[in-house]
């Protein structure tokens, strides 16, 4: 799938802006796109306290770590972004829903927006390598215990908060820590460091210290397929294809059960032409298509969403296009089904991302346009209408609209790593008119300089400083 934020793994499909983009799951923070969801719809604090009693610190770390120390308790990160789709859909959906009552008390609870440069020191101590990521850590070394990737229904956060929190409390009650989940910790560990090798050693420790019935069992195959994803040696692509394998037909009909399907459908199509790579991508894409169909399934309306984008994805790769044009009519009906559900305009709002995008691919840019030209006045506040909207009016080539659409988007934003992607929206659009691109570009670099660490991308700095270069000489040898 193409719209930043969720969790299946390694989808591909490329954004407007040339970026390649993961399906439910950014595979790095610099992964981003123009078809991000409204920031007027982000804050976790209702006005009244939702069904589940949660209630989130937003934007302080050191706050919340003194609570946890004072309280004696592990400390929940919730790392989203403004842009993030499937970030606000768990907040919107999961975390006031009643059944995660029996959490409430489990944990402090923080929300950080990894954009803001307040949250600088959290993004470089827990770098995400996708959006959502939900860690708990344990507030006396720091250290992380628990880690979930991407969406998940609600008793699988529930169960996700409760188990982590009760190992970390059990050496403190004169118990001892499993060693499954002594393990799992070690992969975090290596995973902050981005050693991805040493995370899937542990990892896969983890999964086979944990028996068929253990609850956080399915999490644990999903990060060792996923520090496998990363790793992307043909020895861990192998082992990915015969662990999904193993594990597939006992996925269940969940978030991490269409992780673990669309993991199984990634390695599958990295592996090659084997039969078993060939039989195990089909099997993947059955599965795909049956959890989006089933109204049974514990899959929010951005999980299905994403399922038949990335089920798109996987039968264009296979030249099966009248396939894939269905799999992304059933997510526009989806998608506006949704929409129409919303009990507000922000909440609505955060479809438009996934449903331009699929517009997009439909060919219906006019059913695009109007949706963001209205959505731009209802929340004429929330950068994104407008820089999607530039996008589609880019595609449609009215330029000179399109550059003031996305001058309205850049007014609005902050300086993050997001308005790095917008910027080079602006410099395709100045590009298509024959105006000078330099100084966007130098802006990008500047931006992309002054980032935290775990947010800068040495390719894409490495890429804006060549085409810099290029102009320059193109430009001298004009004179």
């Amino acid at each position: 799938m193409p719209e930043a934020g969720g969790s299946l793994h390694w989808a591909k499909r490329a954004s407007g802006d040339g970026v390649s983009l993961p399906a439910r799951m950014l595979s790095a923070l610099l992964s981003l796109t123009v078809l991000a969801a409204p920031a007027a719809a982000a804050p976790h604090t209702p006005t009244a306290a939702p069904p589940s009693g949660i209630v989130f610190l937003e934007d302080d770390y050191r706050g919340a770590l003194a609570k946890a120390r004072a309280e004696k308790k592990p400390l929940f990160l919730d790392s989203w972004a403004t842009w993030c789709h499937s970030c606000l859909s768990m907040r919107s959906f999961v975390f006031p829903d009643a059944g995660l009552r029996p959490a409430k008390d489990a944990v402090v609870w923080l929300s950080v927006e990894t954009e803001a440069e307040k949250n600088r020191e959290v993004v470089e101590k827990f770098p995400a390598d996708g959006l959502p990521t939900f860690l708990i850590i344990d507030p006396d070394t720091e250290q992380v215990i628990g880690r979930w990737l991407g969406t998940s229904s609600v008793n699988e956060m529930r169960q996700f908060v409760v188990d982590t929190a009760a190992s970390w409390q059990a050496p403190r009650k004169g118990g001892k820590v499993s060693e499954a989940a002594r393990a799992e910790q070690e992969g975090h560990a290596a995973q902050q460091k981005r050693d991805y090798a040493a995370a899937a050693d542990a990892y896969r420790r983890a999964v086979s210290l944990s028996p068929p019935k253990d609850p956080l069992r399915p999490a644990r195959v999903n990060l060792l397929l996923s520090a496998l994803g990363h790793e992307r040696t043909p020895e861990a692509i192998r082992e990915c294809v015969a662990l999904a394998k193993t594990e597939l037909p006992h996925s269940q009909p969940t978030s991490a059960g269409a992780d673990l399907a669309d993991s199984a459908a990634r390695c599958a199509a990295t592996a090659g032409d084997t039969p078993e790579a060939q039989a195990l991508l089909a099997a993947a894409l059955k599965r795909l298509e049956s959890l989006a169909a089933d109204p049974k399934a514990q899959l929010s309306a951005d999980d299905r969403s994403s399922i038949y984008g990335t089920l798109a994805d996987h039968l264009d790769d296979l030249k099966r296009h009248d396939e894939a044009v269905a799999a992304m009519r059933q997510r526009a009906a989806v998608l506006e089904s949704a929409a129409a559900r919303a009990p507000d305009v922000a909440t609505a709002a955060t479809f438009d991302g996934e449903r331009t995008e699929t517009y997009e691919y439909l060919g219906e840019l006019e059913k695009a346009e109007k949706l963001l030209a209205a959505r731009e006045k209802e929340m004429p506040g929330d950068y994104n209408p407008p820089a999607r909207l530039a996008r589609v009016l880019l595609e449609e080539k009215r330029a000179p609209e399109a550059e003031a659409a996305v001058n309205r988007a850049l007014a609005l934003m902050p300086q993050g790593p997001r308005k790095l992607s917008i910027l080079g929206l602006k410099a395709r659009i100045l590009e298509a008119q024959g105006k000078d691109k330099a100084p966007v570009l130098r802006e990008q670099l500047a931006l992309i300089r002054s980032l935290p660490a775990t947010q800068r991308n040495p390719e894409t700095e490495q890429k804006i400083e060549a085409e810099l270069k290029a102009l320059g000489s193109a430009s001298q040898a004009a004179r």
